[in-house]
């Protein structure tokens, strides 16, 4: 059972200190509990660690997965607290004094989310805007339905959308880690060969 109320407001320790096995994250002081993820959706996610993992090999950065809370400290004195902590399908981490007490604080090199329906919007519009205004350098939405990826690279503090990549432009490059190249295809198999349907 749950410690948290859905419908109540938390300060950032109030969250941490509550939140216990479920998957929830905090907007802004309100806690967004996350529903279970597809087959598809886990399919995808374990695709890119391996292709991540596999080349950040040896490198001084890591990719994490969904079970990694990343904390922003944001502070406004018009509102209070504004902290947010989320839960990415995927985290890369450079900056190893970023991770402590089991958390990362503050923002990772790159991020990825893995769209579903009821995680989209927060994905694209509430998630993207935290991630930009933490300083997230890329950001990676996935697309299981239609099958592509959004890779927006933060400039002048803007997170824009710099490529999409698809079936026809099938071959994605990170900006900010040249060496994470892969088949766009690779991403949307199944690991037996089949593709997603």
């Amino acid at each position: 059972m749950s410690e948290l109320d859905k419908n109540g407001f938390y300060t950032l320790d109030e969250f941490l200190l509550h939140v216990k096995e479920e998957r929830a994250e905090l907007y802004e002081g309100t806690p967004v509990f996350m529903a279970p993820a597809s087959f598809q959706h886990e399919n995808i996610i374990a695709n890119l660690m391996g292709k991540f993992s596999n080349m950040l090999d040896g490198k001084s950065c890591y990719a994490f997965g969904s079970n990694l809370q990343v904390v922003f400290p944001f502070k406004d004195n018009n509102k209070g607290k504004d902290d947010v902590v989320v839960l990415p399908d995927i985290s890369i981490v450079c900056d190893m004094n970023k991770l402590r007490n089991k958390r990362c604080y503050g923002a990772p090199d790159l991020i990825v989310e893995v769209l579903s329906p009821s995680t989209s919007r927060n994905d694209r519009l509430l998630k993207r805007n935290y991630y930009e205004k933490a300083g997230v350098k890329e950001y990676l939405i996935v697309d299981p339905h239609n099958q592509y990826i959004e890779k927006y690279v933060l400039h002048e503090d803007t997170l824009n959308l710099e490529e999409v990549y698809s079936s026809e432009n099938p071959t994605f490059v990170s900006t900010l880690f040249p060496d994470i190249t892969f088949s766009f295809k690779a991403i949307f198999s199944f690991g037996f060969g089949d593709d997603m349907e």
